[in-house]
């Protein structure tokens, strides 16, 4: 019995600390477990690991520990991650990492606060789309104040910040745009008239056009005029009858102009002024004020230059001028990265040989004259080589000077001695000196992709100290100075090298004369030969940060008018007469019939019989309905039995129903993988589109492609509109004339509901 309980006494602690140990293990594989799926990111499967961990162990406080701070450390990851995704509009991910800090810390005040960011995300975009589709309605108002509510509570809101500047961009051009005549303002015309009242002429225009000709009070009555004219614009006719006479037209509405004299007390009178303010971005405030003062003659402008903003008041069509020299200007300055290689080499050489004999004496107490210490016996031969090397990268705007030392600034002491009565006082003053390599580069940056870089190199070592007799310490410096300008390109590596500087030194003590005998005296002197050579070599590398793009011939030039009256296009004076007004040769474009003998409207015209199979034709490609506010996008295509170089086209549109997008080159031009030139403008004053193409290879295309693409926005007006060519001119390789002709306009109708927001 007392055996078996005596077993029992000692089994029972045995199994316990079997069970303990076994626990522990387990603990210990479930925390390694967890900290494995942790770092695959199965955040939730990873903690339960380690939770279990702690529970099997709850004695042993670095499992709770551990578990405490990957909990923490995982919290912050998540949050971090759905702060991220909320800022760039990521709701749906940000929501569910929300969620997933919730289901670990259900407390979680900020997780709680994201959820209510993304509900709030979620209805300012809502907001944002709707302000879309009411501007799209023409309902601007109601657009910018949803907008601007929700800027209020999200100041940080990208996309409702871009679609209100987009909507107060549009909505500005509206309100600067002058009427425009429509109708059939462009529409080919001749005119006959020889010394006939002037208002004889606008009244058969009148009635041949449908255009209403209002008259001020003191237009002249007795202005008589003589005009003949073929083939042209009703716009440009206009323009040939008022300015002659020193008259100028206000267009009233869609088919009224009144006409005026054009004195400097009715231009006050007629013409409309507009405030235009411009934040800069990047371009001096002053120098851009001059520079429209210049330019266009503006007089009232006001400048802030604390947040560089420039407002201007004067016409619309200065104000778009200005819009379009300022695009110019206001560009970021170009930066260049110049990555550096500095590398001195040195090489000496020292030699000592023979022996070092005393060259002091003494005579002893006792009378015995002898050398203080015995002769040395020099055999030493030193030869060597360092190299210094820095590799500086730094960045440098355009025309900015960039300095870079590297060596020492040695401190030179110097002393003012003042008398006075009981002592003199004596005055240190300490001044430093910069020994070492020192560069300074000054680049210029091309727009074509050099860099010219003006570069003075100077490399000073420092040499012995000197002092002066009242106690001033100098030193000797030696200089190395090298000044170029380089002219490279991005990314080219131009190597300097050949500043040497080479030092031999040598020295020699002899016994007196012993050391002078010839051959048997170098047993009884002792050479030093010393030499030094270094070289400086330099590499530098510029690579372009950015640069300035260089402006399309489009937008560097710009029509600006007469001295007298600025225009922000070129009148539509007609090409040659082979090339005159396509819209009027093109099927389906109707020509009125003539009012008088004296004024006539060309019918279609009729290419000659041998030219009728070398055609240049022209065809419409795209929907025929689409929904108001929609994009969608239109393409001109083109066939030509001849080698073609390019074309010059003229689109018209009206801009009440249409406003454009985007212009895009075709393929047809450049088939053979031939480079072009393509150049676009669209004037959403006066609803044209212009494009020009110019094909580089020397053998033209022939067939059939796409000559170009224009994406439009309808308007949220529906109905009837239509695009359709003004003028289109081929270039025929190798020159000569080609007719044109087409499939009339571009009918599109704009109906249904309202498109989403694109």
């Amino acid at each position: 019995m007392i055996a078996r309980f005596a077993q029992r006494r000692f089994v029972a602690p045995f199994v316990v600390a079997l069970f303990l140990t076994l626990a522990g293990c387990s603990a210990e594989r479930l925390a390694r477990e967890g900290r494995e799926l942790l770092e695959q990111g199965r955040v939730e499967e990873g903690l339960g690991k380690m939770r279990d961990a702690a529970n099997n162990e709850p004695r042993d406080f670095a499992y709770r520990t551990s578990l405490i701070a990957k909990r923490e450390r995982a919290l912050f990851e998540l949050l971090t991650a759905a702060d991220n995704d909320v800022a760039f509009g990521r709701d749906g991910q940000a929501e569910e990492a929300y969620q997933r800090v919730l289901a670990l810390d259900s407390g979680n005040l900020r997780a709680r606060a994201g959820l209510d960011s993304v509900a709030r995300l979620r209805r300012q975009r809502a907001d944002v789309q709707f302000a879309v589709a009411a501007e799209a309605k023409g309902q601007v108002e109601l657009a910018l104040d949803l907008l601007n509510k929700v800027l209020a509570e999200n100041p940080e809101y990208r996309e409702a910040r871009d679609t209100r500047r987009e909507i107060q961009t549009r909505r500005f051009k509206q309100i600067i745009a002058t009427p425009q005549l429509r109708a059939r303002y462009t529409m080919p015309i001749s005119l006959e008239f020889r010394d006939v009242g002037l208002r004889q002429v606008f009244d058969a225009l009148s009635k041949n056009s449908g255009l209403n000709f209002i008259f001020d009070k003191e237009v002249r009555p007795d202005i008589r005029v003589s005009i003949s004219v073929k083939d042209v614009l009703i716009e440009n006719a206009v323009a040939l009858l008022l300015e002659p006479n020193q008259l100028a037209g206000k267009v009233l509405n869609e088919n009224t102009l009144l006409i005026y004299p054009a004195t400097a007390a009715k231009v006050r009178e007629y013409q409309d002024l507009v405030i235009r303010s411009f934040y800069l971005e990047n371009a001096d405030v002053k120098q851009t004020q001059s520079m429209i003062k210049t330019m266009l003659k503006v007089k009232d402008t006001f400048i802030d230059e604390k947040i560089n903003l420039l407002v201007i008041r004067d016409t619309p069509e200065v104000i778009r001028l200005a819009e379009s020299l300022i695009s110019v200007q206001d560009h970021a300055e170009p930066e260049v990265v110049l990555e550096i290689e500095v590398l001195e080499i040195l090489r000496s050489r020292l030699s000592q040989l023979g022996v070092g004999f005393p060259d002091q004496w003494q005579l002893n107490s006792r009378g015995v004259i002898g050398p203080p210490i015995p002769g040395t016996l020099n055999l030493k031969s030193e030869v060597g080589a360092s190299n210094l090397l820095s590799n500086p990268r730094i960045r440098v705007r355009n025309r900015e000077k960039a300095k870079i030392l590297i060596g020492n600034r040695i401190p030179v002491i110097s002393s003012v001695v003042t008398p006075n009565v009981s002592s003199p006082v004596i005055t240190d003053t300490i001044q430093y000196l910069d020994v070492g390599l020192k560069l300074e580069i000054e680049p210029n940056i091309h727009m074509d992709g050099g860099v010219m870089i003006k570069m003075n190199l100077e490399v000073s070592t420092l040499g012995d100290a000197v002092t002066s007799k009242n106690g001033t310490v100098a030193f000797r410096v030696g200089t190395r100075n090298a000044a170029t300008v380089l002219q490279l390109k991005d990314g080219e590596t131009q190597t300097l090298m050949g500043l040497i500087q080479d030092d031999d030194i040598e020295r020699a003590a002899r016994l007196p004369g012993l050391g002078d005998i010839p051959v048997l005296g170098k047993l009884f002197s002792n050479t030093r030969s010393d030499g030094q050579k270094t070289e400086i070599v330099l590499t530098i590398t510029p690579r372009i940060v950015r640069n300035v793009p260089r402006p399309s011939l489009e937008v560097a030039t710009l029509w600006s008018g007469t001295e007298a009256a600025y225009r922000t296009a070129a009148p539509l004076l007609n090409r040659a007469a082979e090339a005159v007004n396509v819209a009027a040769r093109l099927p389906g474009a109707g020509a009125a019939a003539p009012a008088s003998s004296t004024t006539t409207t060309p019918a279609t015209a009729t290419a000659p019989a041998a030219a009728a199979a070398e055609a240049f034709g022209l065809e419409w490609k795209g929907p025929a309905q689409v929904k108001p506010g929609e994009q969608f996008t239109v393409t001109l295509e083109g066939s030509s039995n001849l080698a073609l170089n390019g074309a010059d086209l003229q689109l018209l549109f009206d801009p009440a129903a249409l406003s454009v997008v985007s212009v895009t080159e075709g393929e047809w031009l450049r088939s053979d993988n031939a480079q072009t030139t393509f150049s676009q403008r669209a004037d959403a004053a006066t609803g044209r589109v212009y494009a020009g193409i110019r094909r580089a290879a020397a053998n033209g295309a022939r067939g059939t492609g796409a000559l170009l693409a224009v994406t439009f926005r309808a308007s949220g007006n529906q109905g009837q509109t239509q695009v359709h060519v003004a003028t289109a001119v081929p270039a025929v390789a190798g020159g000569g004339f080609m007719a044109v002709k087409g499939s009339g306009p571009m009918q599109i109708q704009v109906t249904g509901a309202p498109a989403k927001a694109q």
